[in-house]
């Protein structure tokens, strides 16, 4: 379960992010990666270096950076989100291919282009691998929304029939179904509207509205994919420009907020609590990473450019969860 949005500005930013909704912490922290980090490639086990320099949310498996979204120092960002029932990897690796497997698909996008158009030229020729990274980390089921800070967007599905990519004029992203039929599906709220509707009558019985927001009736509220994926859609296409960067900064949280889960609303099969573990936007033009969490509301912020982006070695920062409140007295 996840939200991913993306939102450009009046004075020329683009921003991306997304809600991680899960039911359990994966001992996420922030991640910068500078452009001298020497990795492994987990499907020919060859030593290679880093390109670009990344900054995102993820979890370092012994010394490998697994990201869940991230951007690079280009501007090109990238998330995953969970895609189940409809995902499907190759069980073989293929020579004529480039093999990555599902943890490996982020790492590989930022670490090598600089823009969509670059990143589409490739596409074609990768092969996603089902791998495990080791025994103790589940495969993660996966579908993919990259944005470049031109706000050109595209979201990149395997199933199995195809690998499918799609460019997304919309900007948004939840889970499954496929990204066409939520297209698709869309056009069955091609009502709803921000406008109160005017006052009519019914044989002779004058009907005015009762109160504002009856002109988005119809729009759905609850959790699941399809309704957030609508939801989202309607609020972006709604929201228009924010005036700045700094203003974009604050209406991409409340977005995100709209379609966030708390503890209580979502009770997963095992009897756990989904909840958005934690929300990120990310300033593509200005590379820093803005974040808050289920229990700290308070927007951190880390500037990838005030670090060393020439180092080897991945850098961590804490993953502040506690709550952060400005006493004004």
């Amino acid at each position: 379960m996840c939200t991913a949005l993306t939102l450009q500005t009046q004075d020329g930013y683009n921003l991306f992010g997304r809600n991680m909704d899960i039911e359990f912490s994966f001992s996420q922290s922030i991640l910068l990666i500078p452009r001298n980090f020497n990795y492994t490639d987990n499907i020919t086990g060859k030593t290679q270096k880093s390109k670009y320099a990344i900054i995102g949310m993820g979890t370092l498996l012994g010394t490998y950076p697994a990201l869940a979204d991230g951007l690079n120092e280009k501007g090109l960002a990238c998330a995953g989100l969970n895609f189940p029932g409809y995902v499907h990897y190759e069980e073989n690796v293929l020579e004529d291919k480039i093999n990555l497997a599902p943890y490996d698909v982020i790492f590989w996008i930022l670490n090598n282009f600089d823009s969509i158009e670059a990143l589409k030229k490739e596409l074609p020729h990768i092969n996603i691998v089902k791998k495990p990274f080791n025994e103790s980390t589940p495969l993660p089921t996966l579908h993919w929304i990259v944005v470049d800070k031109k706000g050109a967007c595209i979201v990149i599905e395997k199933t199995k029939e195809k690998l499918s990519i799609y460019d997304n004029a919309i900007g948004v992203l939840s889970n499954a179904p496929t990204f066409d039929w939520h297209m698709t599906n869309l056009r069955q709220y091609i009502n709803v509207d921000p406008h109160q509707p005017i006052a009519t009558s019914w044989n002779n019985q004058e009907l005015a509205p009762l109160g504002q927001g009856l002109g988005s009736f119809g729009l759905p509220g609850d959790f699941s994919t399809v309704s957030r994926f609508v939801r989202i859609a309607f609020l972006k296409s709604k929201i228009g420009n924010p005036i700045n960067e700094l203003n974009g900064i604050s209406e991409f949280f409340h977005m995100l907020n709209n379609v966030s889960m708390v503890t209580g609303s979502v009770i997963t099969p095992q009897e756990k609590n989904d909840i958005t573990l934690y929300t990120s936007c990310m300033s593509q033009q200005k590379g820093i990473y803005y974040y808050t969490t289920y229990n700290n509301s308070r927007i951190n912020a880390i500037d990838m450019n005030k670090e060393d982006l020439d180092g080897d070695q991945v850098k961590v920062f804490p993953y502040l969860d506690t709550q952060d409140i400005n006493y004004q007295n």
